[in-house]
């Protein structure tokens, strides 16, 4: 059985010595590097690119609701808030 082994490196100084530092309220690992003295997230989520925005905005102005498309699109109903907001579309209660 051949197992692949994931080197981590620091985000900020590239070095191999990090040591795992628990978990974030989210239960994602972390991690603090002896070189630099970071702290962060071993494998940060990815972010939306503006096109995806764009595509899930334009869904939610054909009226499905922010359950619906937190399902549909996979985007938390905060996040999906926080853009709307930004965008200036009112927000239905």
């Amino acid at each position: 059985m051949v197992t692949d082994t994931k080197v981590y490196r620091c985000r900020k100084c590239h070095s191999k010595e990090l040591i795992k530092n628990g978990k974030n309220a989210c239960g994602n690992p972390q991690y603090h590097c002896k070189t630099c003295g970071a702290y962060g997230v071993l494998e940060p989520r990815k972010r939306y690119t503006e096109e995806e925005k764009a595509l899930i905005l334009k869904a939610y102005q054909e009226r499905p609701s922010l359950r619906g498309i937190e399902r549909s699109h996979g985007v938390c109903r905060q996040t999906l808030r926080a853009w709307l907001k930004k965008s200036g579309i009112a927000v239905a209660s």
